[in-house]
C-alpha cells in the first residue's frame, strides 16, 4: 500500500478510490468540464490530492521524553541465563503516526465538489463567509483544536489558536479570526474550520501560502503553491 493510500484509508475515505491509478484522472479536469460532469472518483481526488488539499507536515513534541526515550516507553525487568533477576530494558512504545489533510474549503472548486452532500442542516459555509473568509479545513487523526462544548470566540483554547495560528504569505500574516467543528458528511470525514479574514487578500503574486497552527503537542504546516490554485483561469480561495 502507497503512502497515500495509507492516508486516505486512515482519514476514513472508501476504498473504491485507492484503487484507481493518479493516471485514472485528467490533468485538470476541474477546468477541463463542468461540475457536473465530474465522475465520483474524480471529485475524491480533488477534495484529497490536489492543489487545494494537500498533505500536512506534522511534528509531535511530546512522543519524545527525557533522555531520548519515546513517550510512554514501558520497563521491564529482565532475567540472567541462571534464572537470577536481571537489570531492566526499556521498551519504546509505538509512536503515532499522525495524518492530516488540509484543504481550502471556501475554493469554488472545492465548493463545487461538496454541493452534494452538503449536511442536512444546509451547506457548511455560508456564503457570506465565503466572501469574508478564507476557509481551511484540517481533517485527520488529530487531537481536537477545540472543545466541543466550549468553542466561544472568549474562551482559552480560542484566545491560544488566535496567538499561533497563521497564514503567512509574502512576508505578510493573517490571523485567525475564529475556528469552527465540521461534521462528517458523504463525502468527507469530520474536521476543523480555520477562518481568516480576506481583508489581506493572497495574490498570484504572493507565489506561496503557509497555513500553519499548533494543535496540543502537534505542530501542523502547511504549503499551497498559488500558481497551481486557478480554476477557470482565475485564483480561487
Amino acid at each position: 500500500m502507497t503512502r497515500r493510500s495509507a492516508l486516505l484509508r486512515g482519514l476514513g475515505y472508501p476504498l473504491g478510490i485507492l484503487a484507481l491509478p493518479p493516471a485514472a484522472f485528467a490533468k485538470d479536469f476541474w477546468n477541463d468540464r463542468k461540475p457536473e460532469d465530474w465522475s465520483s472518483a474524480e471529485i475524491k481526488e480533488l477534495l484529497t490530492k490536489s492543489p487545494w488539499a494537500r498533505d500536512a507536515s506534522i511534528t509531535d513534541n511530546g512522543q519524545v521524553g527525557g533522555m531520548g526515550n519515546a513517550r510512554g516507553a514501558a520497563t521491564r525487568r529482565t532475567r540472567s541465563g541462571t534464572g537470577q533477576a536481571g537489570g531492566t530494558e526499556s521498551t519504546p512504545a509505538a509512536k503515532i503516526q499522525w495524518k492530516a489533510i488540509v484543504r481550502w474549503e471556501s475554493a469554488l472548486p472545492v465548493q463545487e465538489a461538496l454541493k452534494g452532500a452538503a449536511p442536512k442542516d444546509g451547506p457548511l459555509i455560508k456564503d457570506k463567509d465565503i466572501k469574508e473568509f478564507y476557509v481551511l479545513n484540517v481533517i485527520g487523526n488529530l487531537p481536537s483544536a477545540v472543545s466541543s462544548t466550549d468553542n466561544s470566540p472568549d474562551s482559552a483554547s480560542m484566545q491560544y489558536l488566535r496567538e499561533i495560528t497563521k497564514l503567512e504569505h509574502k512576508g505578510d500574516q493573517v490571523r485567525l479570526s475564529r475556528v469552527e467543528l465540521a461534521p462528517e458528511s458523504a463525502l468527507s470525514p469530520a474536521g476543523t474550520l480555520f477562518y481568516f479574514s480576506r481583508m489581506l487578500a493572497l495574490m498570484l503574486k504572493d507565489k506561496e501560502a503557509m497555513f500553519s497552527t499548533k494543535i496540543g503537542p502537534l505542530d501542523l504546516k502547511c504549503k499551497f503553491a498559488l500558481g497551481d490554485m486557478l480554476y477557470r483561469g482565475a485564483l480561487e480561495l
